[in-house]
């Protein structure tokens, strides 16, 4: 109970964590495609930043609004950006921050290069969302076998409870309960290894 107390902390912050980056990441299109058209109405890249991100809210308003406080600070934008992309690590973000670096060091149209940052940004979206639903039956699967044996004991208990007693009364039967967690963890792990998918 100490060891699992000891994580409950840990996990719960690290499904924040997870929970606060996916917000961000799903707004990103947003924010590359405001900032193309700000920059094309002739305002300025951290005008434009200001603008966008104050409307979109959530994790994108408080991470740009530090980026905008560094920035009034002294700091270079493009070294604040990097801190950015250290902060909230992705390869969209990291991505973007790239292109406005190299652009805004070596010049050209920043408009232009965020417009086809937003395509490329809007198909690797529509991939990963075709692959999760592609592997969907497969998460199913890791869930329906690793909740399967509970279930059937729970029913058989019902049905006959002598029967299956000796299971949670007696060193063999907690030996075997052992056994299928560990057999039924390890299956759980390699199906979703499976269908866990790195791009």
């Amino acid at each position: 109970m100490g060891v699992i107390c000891y994580q409950i902390p840990r996990l719960w912050l690290r499904s924040r964590i997870r929970r606060r980056n996916a917000a961000f990441e799903a707004r990103l299109v947003d924010l590359t495609l405001g900032l193309a058209n700000g920059l094309r109405s002739g305002a300025a890249l951290p005008q434009s930043i200001e603008l966008v991100s104050r409307d979109i809210g959530g994790p994108m308003t408080e991470e740009f609004n530090l980026v905008l406080h560094e920035y009034r600070l002294g700091i270079d934008l493009a070294e604040s950006l990097s801190r950015l992309s250290e902060r909230m690590p992705g390869e969209d973000l990291g991505l973007l921050v790239t292109a406005v670096r190299l652009t805004l060091q070596s010049g050209g149209s920043l408009a232009e290069v965020l417009e086809k940052i937003t395509d490329t940004i809007r198909q690797r979206t529509e991939f990963h969302q075709r692959l999760k639903t592609m592997t969907a039956q497969g998460r199913f699967e890791a869930i329906a076998m690793a909740f399967s044996p509970l279930l059937t004991f729970l029913i058989l208990f019902y049905l006959d409870p002598d029967l299956m007693r000796p299971m949670v009364t007696t060193t063999a039967g907690w030996c075997a309960v052992g056994v299928v967690l560990l057999m039924e963890t390890i299956g759980f792990l390699i199906i979703n290894k499976i269908v866990t998918i790195k791009v």
